[in-house]
């Protein structure tokens, strides 16, 4: 016999019929929040709204250790179900995190847990977990989920996790990171080093291609870029003589790409002296 919605509301005068799967989940919410004031202190509510500690169920499909990483699905108990329990205890699904939707949106667990049972989870402050660091001369300031994995958060550009300490190297590796939302976009300065392309003219457009470097380190950032081609933002005349950049501003995009946004180009401008005509004028 196919079962019913197992949250679905009942009207005055029904008869009370609870499903045994609505029962076990406010049982398994109660008793992790019961658990959770014995830990945190004689003030559990406000302490964990403080602390950013929140109550997770994990439903990725596998027992997790301490410091794993779950992608928030949804609210364990719905608002139009049990208002107060929504207000007075936050607690989350948590799956196996996506890029597709969970960047930013994660929470690092504080204890072991079983598949589908609740437990503490870290939803902001400062904490410890693992991150994947790929290129160790690259300095990355945030981590943010690693697709499809529970047991570590990757190192980029940009990211929900302030990356404050990290052991070193490439690879998989212990770190302190500061849970919180993304910081504003940072648009920073680079030097620009042209490396292929053509000069423009009267009837085409300039192609000129750059290595985009760090001007503080040297270090090169991305190289042979078209500032013109997706996901950078420069627009170029459509046609005319340029004078190729040396100088330009830059950010990294939610996909840890690095977006030029503008570049010291310009149209490059000659005078001349017409020698019928007293009056000098310009050409380009």
């Amino acid at each position: 016999m196919a079962m019913g919605d197992p949250l679905k509301k009942v009207k005055p005068g029904d008869k009370l019929r609870i499903p045994a799967t609505t029962y076990n989940a406010f049982i398994d919410t109660t008793r992790a929040f019961q658990a959770s004031q014995r830990n945190i202190g004689s003030t559990p509510q406000s302490a964990m709204r403080s602390s950013g500690i929140v109550l997770v169920r994990n439903d990725s499909g596998n027992d997790l250790s301490r410091y794993s990483v779950l992608g928030i699905d949804s609210p364990i108990i719905d608002p139009e179900d049990n208002l107060d329990a929504f207000k007075n205890k936050v607690a989350v699904v948590g799956v196996t995190p996506s890029e597709d939707d969970h960047v930013g949106k994660f929470v690092i667990l504080l204890e072991p847990l079983k598949s589908k049972k609740i437990g503490m989870a870290y939803g902001a402050g400062i904490c410890p977990v693992k991150i994947d660091v790929p290129d160790e001369d690259v300095e990355y300031p945030y981590a943010d989920i690693a697709d499809g994995k529970t047991a570590n958060l990757k190192a980029k550009h940009y990211g929900a996790a302030t990356i404050l300490w990290r052991e070193g190297g490439t690879g998989v590796q212990w770190a302190l990171v500061r849970l919180g939302p993304p910081l504003p976009t940072c648009i920073f300065p680079v030097k620009l080093k042209q490396t292929g392309g053509e000069q423009g003219d009267e009837e085409n457009p300039a192609t000129w291609t750059y290595d985009v470097i760090d001007p503080a380190t040297d270090d090169t950032l991305a190289e042979d870029v078209d500032p013109t081609s997706d996901p950078h933002q420069w627009k170029r005349p459509s046609v005319g003589y340029m004078i190729e950049a040396t100088f330009g501003y830059a950010h990294y995009n939610k996909d840890n790409d690095l977006v030029l946004g503008w570049i010291n180009e310009q149209l490059e401008q000659a005078s001349c002296q017409d020698a019928g005509d007293a009056g000098g004028g310009t050409y380009l």
